[in-house]
């Protein structure tokens, strides 16, 4: 899931790329692989063109007959291998939340970067993505990243 909280009001966002993987969840980090034009987990940990993903919430087969649902809605968050999704750029000072990470090693001002799993965790190398604490979402644990203007590694 992804959820922005303090970002540019109408930020373009490319929905020209396909997912290259076989599942990719709302909120994990990937790259762009412009090739074959597809969105893919990296190869290793990077902090680098670092895009993160969504999508519309659009129902499918018996769920479009369905009223309300839930924003965590399988329908929601998973991206299939060639499916069109939205990669967004955030730009320093904006703050996101996403529960595609891995806890361990995450403190309040930790730098995190993207694992060859498209979750975040703690860095490795510098980094601008900065871990700012845990958001409850009506029961779903987030990790806040602040985007800052410069990349420093943990110490």
């Amino acid at each position: 899931m992804l959820r922005e909280l303090q970002v540019t009001k109408d930020k373009p966002a490319n929905s020209m790329y396909k997912a290259g993987e076989e599942k990719i969840i709302t909120g994990m980090a990937v790259v762009k692989n412009e090739t074959n034009k597809t969105f893919e987990f990296a190869t290793a940990d990077t902090v680098a063109d670092l895009f993160f993903v969504d999508k519309e919430r659009v129902p499918s087969g018996i769920n479009a007959a369905r009223g309300d649902m839930s924003d965590y809605d399988e329908d929601f968050v998973t991206l299939k291998e060639n499916e069109f999704g939205k990669l967004i750029a955030y730009y320093e000072g904006e703050r996101f939340a996403t529960d595609q990470y891995v806890e361990d090693g995450l403190t309040s001002g930790i730098r995190v970067s993207a694992g060859a799993d498209g979750k975040l965790a703690k860095a490795t190398k510098a980094s601008k993505y900065v871990f700012k604490d845990f958001w409850t979402d009506n029961g779903h644990k987030l990790a806040v990243i602040e985007v800052s203007d410069t990349a420093v590694a943990n110490a």
